[in-house]
């Protein structure tokens, strides 16, 4: 997990108690055991669990090229102190794709396009600029600016062909968009990060730059 990340994720997984989605998901979607218990988990059950990979849940299949050729757009996000799925997780997919497919970020930018949202939790929530139009989550501070909700962005870039350089977020004042904005920050696009260039205003969206 990223440094950041394990205050929301105490109480899921360094609690002491197995992770009951895993547990669930070796006695029905793998063993068909209901009886099945976590402390008899083992590298070869693991790498067996692997190798049925029942409905594609590795989702590992790195040559988006039927995707691409239908038209097909992807604005993937993850946040980077997200407590139960790794935020090392997607860029390590994106790089399978490059690899895979034989593309550089520059010609994936066609149709791929992955953001890192500082800050944000499991698909929302966090410390960090986390509110970006996503679901029910995002409602409070909805907008059909593109450069603020990325359901809006990815229809602009199928519809008008505006790919997104950047994603702004938003974070309000204790999480309540009534008490006002508390800082924005635009996101990068992967493979670039975010550096603050002005520590003293870090709060401005301008202190910060998408560098390599």
């Amino acid at each position: 997990m990223q440094p950041g990340s394990e205050l929301m994720a105490a109480y899921i997984y360094y609690n002491g108690q197995p992770f009951q989605y895993t547990v669930d998901w070796m006695r029905y979607a793998i063993l068909n055991d209901t009886t099945w218990q976590a402390d008899n988990l083992t590298a070869q059950l693991a790498a067996y669990a692997a190798e049925v990979d029942p409905y594609n849940i590795s989702t590992w299949n790195g040559d988006l090229s039927p995707f691409q050729s239908r038209g097909g757009k992807i604005l993937q996000y993850h946040g980077l102190a997200d407590p139960i799925i790794s935020s090392d997780n997607s860029p390590r997919y994106y790089e399978h794709v490059v690899t895979t497919m034989g593309k550089p970020p520059s010609e994936l930018d066609d149709f791929y396009r992955f953001f890192r949202i500082s800050g944000m939790g499991h698909c929302s929530g966090g410390e960090g600029a986390w509110q970006i139009g996503q679901g029910a989550s995002g409602a409070p501070n909805a907008t059909n600016n593109p450069q603020h909700n990325v359901l809006m962005r990815i229809v602009d870039w199928v519809e008008n062909g505006n790919g997104p350089e950047t994603v702004t977020g938003t974070k309000f004042v204790n999480d309540t968009p009534s008490l006002g904005i508390d800082f924005q920050r635009k996101h990068c696009k992967f493979p670039l990060r975010n550096v603050c260039i002005d520590p003293e205003n870090y709060k401005k969206p301008e202190a910060w730059e998408c560098v390599p």
